[in-house]
């Protein structure tokens, strides 16, 4: 799970900050080319876009149809209860370890540290406090927590960039990776790369690092002209996705990099497509398909496909098209979303209550949901369980257990 609350605020603080403001995408549709006029490679453009008691899952009956089908029931319980102090963390789960890990902010400014770290096991509810830490972001990969700023703070030209890893079972530190210092525009993003490592992008670079001994192993560095806004590998650990964003001027067109996830070379670029701005780049999914990246694109925002091995757009059914809902659908939402990967299936949820499981090649929906006003379930997903057939999301009381349809499993 990304750090995108904190990520989030910052994206749009900066816009502000940088004078671009609601430019396009704020009063009608995300700002989007028409489909039909766009056939080629795609464009990561612009700048905006992470237990007891299991329930069966609905299957449909036989000879249900296709609307009955994805509108099943998608049972929803409280796993975590959390205060609204916890509410405002970044968190993660570990399915491996069974647990629930956050930087709970210990201030009332969400945005300042310090962050206490905390254990939750999803099987008993026993929480452990571990230490405090300067930055509130979280990310788990290759087996080891990892804590940084959620956006690096450039201080001095001489004031690196440190990333902690972080023991899941004691939540001592292990290590601190020293990075070189950040650029004057910077988010920070990790994901777990190919053998014991992971990659840690930052300003217009992103490092290969061993997370049995820290040491650097591969490094790609884009243009100067771009800041990384998120990076992502796929399952297999073949391919590195890199989502940038221009820092001169903030809001102009962007792009998404492929790269080999072992040495780091660079095996395609996708600058143009049907996205025409957002804010911040795009935040990535990685699936064997290709990478999912959402776009924010004002006050709302758009999810689309690049395929693997030349970044190609395939846009999902229905994208382009009237939402079934003023607020928005599946690949078209307001204000904020979140996709996960697992169990054979792409994980959506927005902040129009809409939460589906579709295909990670077609974007073929498989089973969705809206949610009612007052639902305990919210659109930040933060992991997909297939041997449990659940899936983790932090709603309006702490962290959700949801038991999806069995068709949406593979």
């Amino acid at each position: 799970m990304k750090s995108r609350k904190l990520t989030a605020t910052v994206a749009l603080l900066g816009a502000v900050a940088l004078g671009i403001g609601c430019v396009a995408g704020c009063a009608g549709r995300p700002a989007v080319a028409a489909p039909a006029a766009y056939s080629g490679p795609l464009a990561g453009t612009a700048a905006g876009s992470r237990p007891a008691g299991t329930g069966s899952a609905s299957r449909p009956a036989a000879g249900a149809t296709g609307s009955a089908r994805r509108h099943a029931s998608w049972p929803a319980r409280t796993v975590v209860r959390e205060n609204q102090r916890e509410l405002l963390a970044n968190q993660v789960v570990d399915l491996q370890a069974g647990a629930l890990y956050a930087l709970v902010p210990q201030r009332t400014d969400p945005e300042r540290g310090p962050y206490l770290l905390s254990r939750t096991e999803l099987a008993s509810g026993s929480v452990r406090s571990g230490p405090a830490f300067a930055g509130g972001g979280i990310a788990i990969a290759s087996g080891s927590l990892w804590v940084f700023g959620a956006a690096s703070q450039p201080g001095s030209k001489s004031s690196p960039l440190v990333v902690r890893e972080v023991s899941p079972q004691t939540m001592a530190v292990v290590r601190s990776v020293a990075l070189p210092p950040p650029g004057p525009v910077s988010y920070v993003s990790v994901a777990g790369g190919p053998g014991d490592s992971v990659w840690i992008g930052d300003s217009r670079a992103a490092w290969r690092v061993s997370a049995a001994t820290g040491a650097v192993l591969a490094k790609v560095t884009l243009a100067a002209r771009f800041a990384i806004r998120d990076v992502a590998v796929d399952p297999a650990g073949r391919h590195l996705y890199v989502s940038a964003f221009n820092a001169r001027p903030q809001g102009g067109p962007g792009a998404v990099f492929e790269f080999d996830a072992r040495s780091g070379l660079r095996l395609a670029r996708a600058a143009h497509g049907p996205v025409t701005f957002a804010l911040s780049g795009a935040a990535l999914t990685a699936t064997p398909p290709g990478v999912w990246a959402s776009y924010r694109t004002g006050m709302l925002g758009a999810t689309i496909l690049l395929r693997r091995r030349g970044l190609v757009t395939i846009l999902p059914p229905g994208y382009g098209q009237p939402p079934t809902s003023r607020l928005g659908d599946v690949y078209d939402w307001p204000m904020d979303a979140t996709t996960v990967y697992g169990g054979g299936a792409l994980w959506l949820a927005n902040e129009a209550g809409v939460m589906a499981c579709a295909s990670p090649r077609t974007g073929g929906v498989r089973a969705r949901r809206r949610t009612r006003q007052g639902s305990l379930l919210g659109d930040d997903l933060l992991a997909a369980d297939q041997p449990a057939h659940l899936v983790y999301d932090l709603g309006t009381t702490g962290l959700i257990a949801i038991t999806p349809p069995a068709a949406c499993w593979r």
